[in-house]
């Protein structure tokens, strides 16, 4: 597992509860990219083969979506689906995952969350919660690096959660 704790803050995404009192975890990150290039990186089959390989979507809302995890995946090997939303270059919403894309100055500000559900497995809520935010975080890692022109195949490395306090998250 690589170091967390060399990283910045605002790379580490956050743990929350939304209206429905679920627990999710969220990335926000800056690309200097437009709306319209980041949607292309995350809707576009050649372009997810480069940094999500294993995720396929029906491009309008109510189509199907499914994800292969790979490698050492520590929660479901396949989710599936229904696209909730599909509004280019603006949102895209795949069962309890949603992408929001916002124009800035400096490009593009992406907001990634995700409905963290709890009744997977035998491990517990912390360990959860650290194996969903290491996941998304290397995801989100790839994305960047894809669309920057740095991507490493090689570098499979996910971060290791349980190195650091991170407000929301349930205690262990």
């Amino acid at each position: 597992m690589k170091d967390i704790s060399t990283l910045p803050t605002d790379r580490l995404g956050s743990v929350g509860k939304n209206a429905a009192g679920e627990t999710y975890v969220q990335f926000v990150r800056t690309l200097n990219f437009s709306p319209e290039k980041v949607w292309q990186a995350i809707t576009d089959p050649a372009s997810l083969a480069d940094w999500f390989p294993g995720f396929q979507l029906e491009h309008r809302e109510g189509g199907t979506f499914q994800i292969w995890f790979g490698g050492e995946c520590e929660g479901p090997a396949h989710v599936n689906g229904i696209v909730d939303a599909f509004e280019p270059p603006r949102l895209l919403q795949c069962g309890s995952m949603c992408w929001e894309l916002e124009a800035i100055a400096e490009g593009c500000r992406l907001t990634f969350t995700d409905i963290v559900r709890f009744n997977q497995d035998h491990r517990g809520d912390f360990e959860i919660t650290n194996s969903v935010l290491a996941g998304w975080h290397f995801y989100m890692d790839k994305l960047e690096d894809a669309m920057t022109g740095t991507l490493d195949p090689d570098d499979t490395i996910e971060y290791d959660y349980a190195q650091i306090e991170l407000p929301g998250r349930a205690a262990q």
